[in-house]
Formats: structure tokens, C-alpha cells, sequence
């Protein structure tokens, strides 16, 4: 016989277990920069001028839908008015939150390294490893090109903190994204 506690517990888990959404895992596969810019489809610098969130076709998860204002294209050239797609977003009062998704704003500076796979939008390589922030550094008085908080060491691990993350201009950025596909 269980205890009448034990049993509401036990219903209470049960219900859950059959209301809540199925897990789905979200593995993101280290990459370094020179993967990066060989896998991109493309690589582009620009301003975030729209981000709309938009639920899935199986209304399962919100995406968001990013429309983007190009300023200069280092690979590739999705045309004048590109948009991109990200995992999670908000739309009708209803937030969809994904572990480890980016979240661009508009007006956000970024480069991003977009990849597609037929006739879908374009997405970020490696979700969060595919944006690069570009802020506007005061006392240089130009722009920099911050990467991800993660980077991929050349055996595939990923390492916090790298001692060699460091923010370059978005000259000197632009010059190893064109200097990596002269060489390949």
C-alpha cells in the first residue's frame, strides 16, 4: 500500500511526465576559427535591424527571425536584406528559451558565420561560435570584434577563458577570414 503523500507525489511526477514538452538534447560541436571560415556559407558583418520571434511549423518551439542590414560581406554574399534564424525567442507573450542559443537585439553589430542546409534560412555555424560581437572601442576609437566566450582549442576541446581569445579591429578580422580562404 503506498501513503496517500507518496502517491500524490507520485501522480504529481506522472502528470508532469506526460504534460511536459519531449527534451530535446542541443549538442554543439566545437570549432575552431579556421572551421569556421571553411564551413560558413557565409561571413558577414552587419547590423541587427529586426528580430521577430516565429513559432515552428510544429508549434513545438520559438525561433527567432532575424533580419539583417548588411555592412560587408567577407565570404559569400546572401544579397541586400539576409535573414537569419536563431533557436528560441518570444512571440505572443509565450518565451521559448534555449540552453546555450545567442539572443541578438536590435541594432547589435556582429559578424556572423552563417551556414544553410537546402532551402532553409540561414543559421549560425555552431550556434553561439558563429557570432562575433563588434563594439566600438573608445579608446582607440574604432570597432573590435569580440569572439564567443568559448573557444575551440585545434584538438576539438573546448577551453574557457583561452589565453589567446583576445578582440581584434574589424580590419585585422576581416584580413584572417580573407587571409584563411587564400590559403585553402
Amino acid at each position: 500500500m503506498i501513503a496517500p503523500r507518496a502517491a500524490a507525489i507520485w501522480c504529481a511526477v506522472a502528470t508532469a511526465g506526460v504534460l511536459a514538452p519531449s527534451a530535446e538534447a542541443v549538442v554543439v560541436v566545437p570549432m575552431t576559427f579556421e572551421e569556421l571560415v571553411d564551413e560558413s556559407l557565409a561571413v558577414v558583418y552587419a547590423r541587427v535591424a529586426d528580430v521577430r520571434g516565429q513559432w515552428t511549423s510544429d508549434r513545438r518551439a520559438i525561433d527567432s527571425v532575424i533580419a539583417l542590414e548588411p555592412l560587408k560581406y567577407f565570404k559569400g554574399d546572401l544579397g541586400d536584406h539576409p535573414i537569419v534564424r536563431l533557436p528560441g525567442g518570444e512571440t505572443g507573450g509565450v518565451i521559448n528559451v534555449v540552453p546555450g542559443a545567442p539572443t541578438l537585439r536590435d541594432g547589435d553589430l556582429v559578424v556572423l558565420f552563417l551556414t544553410a542546409h537546402g532551402p532553409a534560412i540561414p543559421t549560425t555555424l555552431g550556434l553561439g561560435q558563429g557570432i562575433f560581437r563588434v563594439v566600438r572601442d573608445a579608446a582607440a576609437g574604432g570597432l573590435r570584434v569580440t569572439p564567443p566566450p568559448l573557444k575551440a582549442s585545434a584538438a576539438g576541446r573546448i577551453i574557457r577563458g583561452a589565453a589567446n581569445r583576445h578582440s581584434l579591429t574589424l580590419d585585422a578580422f576581416e584580413s584572417a577570414v580573407r587571409e584563411l580562404r587564400a590559403a585553402r
